[in-house]
């Protein structure tokens, strides 16, 4: 064998590829490679040094809603962090200044239930401890997860500053909350006024609409007779001589006794009916479902007969007519507004300003009390005859006022969270997870101007 027929030594596949090289291991080994990284970036202040490097460059203004400082962090925290956190690097990566400063709101219902709950599980009844003792353990409590939620917020890798975040507990945070609500009413801004909100009877605190979760529910539905105030027939002639009423229907009985209006539509007709001893007064194209409905209780109820339609008139027309409460001592306004519907009840909309939003609006609208004659706890105060959840239904029905009761499913309804009730109330908004009712109570602040909140 000659030199020539030698054969070239065996190269390995790899040798033919022009390819970089690097320490990378060829295992990605993230839980170990991750704390080290993490702890390298700490060690080297790279978020400081970028914040300094940049120091002179546009401000990129990112506004962030701080997390609750109650439990351990979830997988919604993590999209939400992890995504502004690319935001907050790649603004400082491309030049621009971008400083997040964490938060924490420690403020609320959620905290005082978990304190609640861990003092049951020492068996201390927290009707024992004094009002600061209570805030005491509040506080703690949040700290501890300010805490654990920082640690967990770096252990994503999220760049801020950990060591200064802002808490709305700390005593220099709650002071300027009192600077600047002093400058809107130094502006003459600031006004206190009552706003129906649900309301908790369990925890005696108002709550978050987003708070509420719904279920369907079947409610007792009531359909109520208001009798007229004044001789209507000065303008319907048929009438003279005959007992009026304004006839509703609500699935809310126990609202009744802070009725102080009746809604109907502008541009709806309304029948005066024959019905026994009295007229009624329904939206005409309701009136034979409110019928059959009212069989089992009033006489002549039932089969629709025309020629017992003594008047039509239009919703404008019946604006401004009164009526007598059924259960006290109380007239109120026939007052116009978009929200009636023919989908169900009768045309004629039941108006408690202090147990429903649209009602409020409607109220103020017209000058009407924000009123609830209902206490903290859901039981009725002095101004009704009795004190009870079910005075309304009971005295409703045995005053002879009621046309028809019955069961109503409703989809939408306020559900249970944690078995406790909620109802509509005026007042400010917290959290909890009941099943609820509409109530007033006063607020403590209001704007009439918008503001914006920002962090540092």
């Amino acid at each position: 064998m000659n030199d020539a027929e030698v054969p070239a030594p065996k190269r390995e596949y790899k040798d033919t590829l022009n390819l970089p090289r690097t320490d990378f291991p060829m295992k990605g080994n993230l839980a170990q490679l991750e704390p080290r990284l993490l702890r390298w970036w700490d060690e080297n202040r790279v978020y400081a040094k970028i914040l300094a490097q940049n120091a002179a460059a546009e401000k990129f203004v990112y506004h962030d809603g701080p997390p609750y400082a109650n439990g351990h962090l979830h997988a919604g925290h993590c999209v939400n962090k992890i995504l502004k956190d690319i935001v907050v690097k790649y603004k400082n990566l491309s030049g621009r200044v971008c400083d997040y400063i964490p938060g924490w709101d420690c403020h609320g219902l959620p905290i005082e239930l978990a304190v609640e709950k861990r003092l049951k599980e020492k068996k201390i009844d927290r009707r024992n401890l004094s009002r600061d003792e209570f805030l005491t353990r509040c506080r703690e409590y949040a700290l501890e997860f300010v805490d654990i939620q920082r640690e967990e917020f770096k252990r994503m890798g999220v760049f801020g500053r950990w060591e200064e975040p802002y808490l709305t507990l700390s005593f220099d945070y709650e002071a300027q909350e009192i600077r600047e609500l002093a400058t809107f009413a130094r502006k003459g801004s600031l006004y206190r006024q009552k706003k129906p909100v649900y309301w908790c009877l369990t925890d005696h605190t108002a709550l978050a609409e987003a708070e509420v979760e719904y279920e369907d529910h079947t409610s007792p539905s009531i359909y109520v007779a208001f009798e007229a105030v004044g001789d209507l027939s000065k303008r319907w002639p048929a009438l003279a001589g005959k007992r009026v009423a304004f006839v509703i229907w609500t699935t809310t009985p126990w609202t009744l006794p802070a009725n102080l209006a009746i809604a109907a539509h502008p541009q709806f007709t309304y029948a005066f009916y024959e019905l026994g001893d009295r007229v009624i007064c329904v939206a005409k194209e309701l009136l034979p479902r409110v019928l059959s409905e009212m069989a089992k209780t009033e006489a002549g109820g039932g089969a629709f007969d025309p020629a017992r339609i003594l008047a039509s008139a239009k919703g404008t027309e019946l604006a401004g007519l009164q009526y007598q409460h059924p259960l006290y001592e109380r007239v109120g306004p026939i007052l116009l507004g978009e929200h009636v519907t023919l989908e169900q009840g009768t045309g004629l909309v039941h108006t408690a300003p202090g147990h429903g939003q649209e009602d409020y609006e409607i109220g103020v609208a017209n000058g009407l009390e924000v009123y609830s004659p209902i206490r903290d706890d859901g039981r009725f105060d002095g101004r009704t005859t009795k004190s009870g959840w079910p005075t309304a239904w009971k005295s409703t029905a045995r005053s002879g006022t009621t046309g028809a009761s019955t069961k109503r499913s409703a989809q939408g309804s306020p559900g249970k969270r944690s078995l406790k009730q909620i109802l509509w109330s005026s007042s400010g908004w917290w959290r909890s997870t009941p099943f609820s009712i509409p109530r007033p109570t006063s607020s403590n602040t209001a704007t009439r101007t918008a503001g914006v909140a920002t962090t540092r």
